[in-house]
């Protein structure tokens, strides 16, 4: 059986595919590895892929839409770092993981979390998320954490369109 490594942007991410959604992805796989890859220079991620594909193992990249009009463009974008990326396994976060943090509490979640209940979240950007945390949270890692502990994946397919199409994607 082989790995999957999943090349997420950051610490948030890691955080996020650690706490929700490793355990949804190891099925089929003998193990999950997650590498946070934007302090990385692009050679070296060019290097891990081809790494990847020449030991049989799969891989996917994680990346926010950040200022990118669209998916295709930002695909287009990673394709020019990345020699080696194959942009079938590119997901893209629209706008940042912190919507797909906020995408997974519904209304009493929120509410026992001191957030107001949001209907969607494609529009959450990091700054957006972080006017939002309660002042009863030391830090926003304090609130991911909380998150995490009540999140609902089938809420998350509710609220967010890309976390949805990453669910229809890669794990249905």
């Amino acid at each position: 059986m082989n790995r999957l490594f999943v090349f997420c942007e950051g610490p948030d991410d890691i955080r996020f595919f650690e706490g929700v959604l490793k355990r949804e992805l190891q099925e089929g796989y003998a193990r999950v590895e997650l590498i946070a890859y934007a302090g990385m220079k692009h050679i070296r991620v060019d290097g891990f892929i081809r790494g990847i594909g020449a030991m049989g193992d799969d891989y996917l990249m994680i990346a926010d839409i950040d200022r990118d009009r669209n998916v295709k463009a930002k695909k287009k974008r990673l394709k020019r770092w990345y020699r080696d990326l194959d942009t079938d396994k590119v997901i893209v976060v629209i706008k940042e993981i912190e919507g797909w943090y906020l995408a997974g509490l519904n209304d009493h979640a929120s509410r026992s979390l001191g957030l107001r209940p949001l209907p969607g979240t494609d529009r959450i950007t990091k700054e957006r998320f972080n006017r939002m945390i309660p002042d009863q949270y030391v830090s926003r890692i304090d609130l991911m954490i909380e998150i995490i502990k009540r999140y609902s994946i089938q809420v998350a397919r509710e609220k967010n369109r890309s976390f949805r199409f990453f669910y229809w994607k890669c794990l249905e």
